[in-house]
């Protein structure tokens, strides 16, 4: 990232595509005016500014001459960034993106994840994003619902850092299970999966590769205890280990570690993984971490414009949906090359506050020391307000 400090926000998120005057010898050679690098920048820009509409885009674009200076453009119609939006080349969107990612990995390659003997978790899950019924034709899946879906792994480097290194995108009516082997290909990592990836068949392939997983399974499962493989249950913990024992499958030859655990609230889970290094409770601690990946999915899509298409023909989806992780790549990647401990949702914040100024005042706003020196409202006794509050006269 440029060190010069008189720079704009803008101009400094924007280096980080890289993709600055930009001209695609495919879909440029018709173009006079929004060429392919100048529209990934307004799209970016979009989404890290939650403009809403191709009409608000270009308001911004003549409200403001620093916008139209970082991106060459002096004006442009919302008609042709829909036409644009449609025309650009999905697979250079993706290959934006796992290069973004791949930069990502290199600063994050010292994270040890959630600690040192659990390493590195890659998880994996899907999430849909509805269209209209009539509008999205191409992604029907049925007669009542209209969707594609997002097959993400993300990756835990450390207990703050997450980002997904791998997106497949489909209509909703692909299973999750269909491409768990295709996602689940490392062997340093262990890979953390709900029920909707319980197959016999994979789990087979998986201990086969000496792929490490820890997948949580149905209650309707038959899972047969190996005789004498039972251990020993901890008196104490997190969460409250019920069993731990080694288990097989119908028609299947392939032996599990079977982890079954209660949470604080009660919930009851059935874990299965290949990790007998582990204790009962590190296995639970690593179902526990799943959750990490709804909450990025609930992060792109309420933080960014993830799930609020501006168009539902095929290709403008799929280039809206890699926009937007190139947007959650590019504030990451600021938050990490600044080294700041401020979440990536406070660091997104400011660059939308300051965005048109210059990059030594985001700094400031930064890495300011909070005034506010009192410990805040205090809590009060609401029963002993309440009782006290009981006499109420309405005449």
């Amino acid at each position: 990232m440029d060190n010069n400090k008189k720079v704009s926000v803008i101009c400094q998120c924007l280096n980080v595509l890289h993709v600055s005057g930009y001209r695609s010898p495919f879909d440029d050679h018709r173009s006079k005016k929004l060429f392919t690098g100048s529209a990934i920048e307004l799209h970016v820009i979009a989404q890290l500014m939650q403009l809403q509409s191709y009409d608000v885009i270009s308001e911004q674009l003549q409200a403001h001459p620093a916008l139209r200076k970082a991106v060459g453009l002096d004006s442009i119609s919302s008609a042709q960034l829909s036409r644009k939006t449609k025309t650009l080349c999905t697979q250079s969107l993706q290959q934006l993106f796992y290069d973004l990612v791949a930069r990502i990995d290199t600063l994050t390659r010292s994270g040890k994840g959630i600690s040192d003997a659990i390493g590195r978790l890659h998880l994996v899950d899907a999430t849909d994003i509805s269209m209209p019924h009539y509008l999205g034709r191409w992604a029907r899946c049925g007669s009542r619902k209209t969707a594609v879906r997002l097959h993400v792994r993300l990756i835990v480097a450390d207990p703050y850092t997450t980002f997904p290194d791998r997106v497949i995108g489909t209509t909703a009516n692909v299973q999750e299970s269909n491409l768990t082997l295709e996602l689940a290909v490392d062997r340093e990592a262990t890979y953390v999966m709900d029920r909707g990836y319980e197959k016999r068949a994979h789990f087979e392939q998986l201990v086969t590769d000496n792929i490490r997983f820890v997948t949580r399974v149905r209650d309707c499962l038959q899972l047969f205890p190996v005789a004498g493989t039972a251990r020993e249950i901890p008196s104490s913990g997190s969460v409250r280990i019920l069993q731990d024992v080694d288990v097989t499958m119908r028609k299947s030859t392939a032996q599990l570690r079977l982890v079954e655990f209660e949470d604080l609230k009660g919930l009851r889970y059935r874990v299965v993984t290949n990790r007998w290094d582990l204790t009962a409770l590190e296995i639970a601690e690593i179902y526990k971490n799943r959750w990490l990946i709804e909450l990025f999915f609930k992060w792109v899509k309420q933080h960014l414009k993830l799930v609020k298409l501006s168009s539902f023909e095929q290709e403008a989806v799929w280039n809206h949906v890699f926009l937007s992780l190139i947007a959650y790549a590019v504030s990451l990647l600021v938050k990490l090359s600044l080294q700041t401990t401020k979440s990536q949702w406070e660091v997104l914040k400011l660059l939308r506050a300051y965005f048109y100024h210059s990059w030594q005042q985001f700094l400031a706003a930064l890495n300011r020391v909070p005034s506010r020196k009192s410990r805040g409202r205090q809590k009060t006794d609401r029963v002993k307000l309440v009782e006290e509050n009981q006499r109420v006269i309405l005449r």
